[in-house]
C-alpha cells in the first residue's frame, strides 16, 4: 500500500516537473527579435507601420528589429551568420538554404500568386515571346524565384539555360540594365514589375500563371523556434491581425504601404492587386514548395534532396487556430 501511494506521489511530481519545463519552454523571452522583410510583403509592412509588432513585445522588454532586403537570397546570407531571427523570402531561397545546412523552419505565409513574377522586356523590345529570348540577354536574380520561372519558360518552350546569355541581378539592377539596354529581357516580381511598367522602361509579356506560385514564407531560424516557441504564435498573430485589416481596408493597407516603401501609390497599387494574402500553409502553397524542390534537384541547384516535411513547420498555425 505504501509502495503504490508513493508510485502515485512520484508520477504527480513527474507530472509538475514536466508541465513545468513546458511553461518555461514557453515563457522564456530572447533579448531582441531581428526581422528581414522586402517591400514586397505587405502584411508585414502595414502591421511594423502601425506599430503592432512594437506594441505586442515591448511590453515584455523585448525589442524588435526591422530591415529591409532588396530580395531573398541576401536575407539566406544573413541567417548563415546568425544575424537574423525571422525573414520573409521566396521557397527557392528557403530550399537552398536547407539543402546548404541553414537550420529554418517556414512556419506562415507573408504572400502568394501567380501573377506578381513575370518576363519584362525594354519598352520598344521587337521580344514577344519567349522563344524569342534565344541568345538574348536574360537578367534573373540567381537563387530566387524569378530564376525558377525563368527555367521553367525556357524549359515550356523547348529552349535550355544555355541557350540564353544570363546575367544575375538583384531586382534595382534589372531595371537600371533595361533602361540602359544592357539587357534584352529580365524575370523579377513584383513591386519592382510595376516600376518598371509606371516608369516606362519596360513591360511585362508573360506572367507566372499556369507555371509558378510565388508563394513566400515566413522562415525562423530553428534554434530561436526551439527556444522560443511561443514568440513564433505571437508573431503570427500579428499577421493574421494584419492579413484581416488588409483585406478590409485595402485602400489604407495601399496607402501604409507607399508611404513606408517610397513607392508611387500607383506602383504600390499595381502590385497590390497581384498579390494573395493568406498566411496558412495550404495545400497548394506545400505543393508548389514541392514542385519548386524537385525543379531544383532536376536543375543540378541543390547539393542534395530536401525533404519539404522538414522545411514547412504548421504546428504554430495549428496552435493559433489558423491552420
Amino acid at each position: 500500500m505504501k509502495r503504490s501511494i508513493m508510485t502515485v506521489i512520484a508520477v504527480i511530481v513527474l507530472i509538475f516537473v514536466v508541465v513545468g519545463v513546458a511553461s518555461a519552454a514557453e515563457s522564456k523571452k530572447p533579448e531582441k527579435i531581428r526581422f528581414a522583410y522586402q517591400t514586397a510583403h505587405t502584411l508585414f509592412v502595414v502591421a511594423n507601420e502601425l506599430g503592432w509588432f512594437q506594441e505586442e513585445f515591448s511590453k515584455d522588454g523585448i525589442a524588435f528589429e526591422a530591415k529591409v532586403f532588396v530580395a531573398g537570397p541576401p536575407i539566406i546570407e544573413a541567417f548563415a551568420g546568425g544575424r537574423l531571427d525571422f525573414g520573409l523570402v521566396g521557397d527557392q531561397p528557403a530550399l537552398l538554404a536547407r539543402a546548404n545546412g541553414i537550420d529554418i523552419k517556414a512556419v506562415g505565409v507573408p504572400l502568394s500568386g501567380y501573377k506578381n513574377l513575370a518576363l519584362v522586356v525594354p519598352a520598344g523590345s521587337k521580344i514577344t515571346g519567349v522563344s524569342d529570348l534565344k541568345g538574348k540577354r536574360v537578367g534573373v536574380t540567381v537563387g530566387s524565384v524569378g530564376q525558377h520561372l525563368l527555367y521553367l519558360f525556357l524549359k515550356k518552350n523547348g529552349l535550355k539555360p544555355s541557350d540564353i546569355k544570363q546575367f544575375n541581378l538583384q531586382p534595382p539592377d534589372i531595371k537600371l540594365a533595361l533602361s540602359l539596354n544592357h539587357i534584352d529581357a529580365a524575370v523579377t516580381w513584383d513591386p519592382w514589375i510595376s516600376i518598371i511598367e509606371e516608369e516606362k522602361i519596360g513591360r511585362p509579356i508573360l506572367d507566372g500563371s499556369g507555371l509558378k506560385n510565388n508563394a513566400n514564407v515566413i522562415i525562423v531560424a530553428e534554434q530561436f523556434a526551439k527556444d522560443y516557441p511561443d514568440v513564433i504564435k505571437r508573431v503570427l498573430k500579428i499577421f493574421l491581425r494584419a492579413e484581416e485589416f488588409v483585406e478590409n481596408n485595402p485602400e489604407k493597407a495601399i496607402a501604409i504601404s507607399a508611404k513606408a516603401t517610397g513607392y508611387k501609390r500607383e506602383v504600390q497599387a499595381r502590385a497590390f492587386r497581384k498579390f494573395d494574402y493568406d498566411i496558412r500553409l495550404t495545400d497548394d502553397v506545400v505543393k508548389s514548395i514541392e514542385q519548386t524542390a524537385l525543379f531544383l534537384r532536376e536543375s543540378n541547384l541543390l547539393r542534395k534532396d530536401v525533404n519539404v516535411k522538414d522545411l514547412v513547420d504548421t504546428r504554430y498555425l495549428k496552435s493559433i487556430g489558423a491552420q
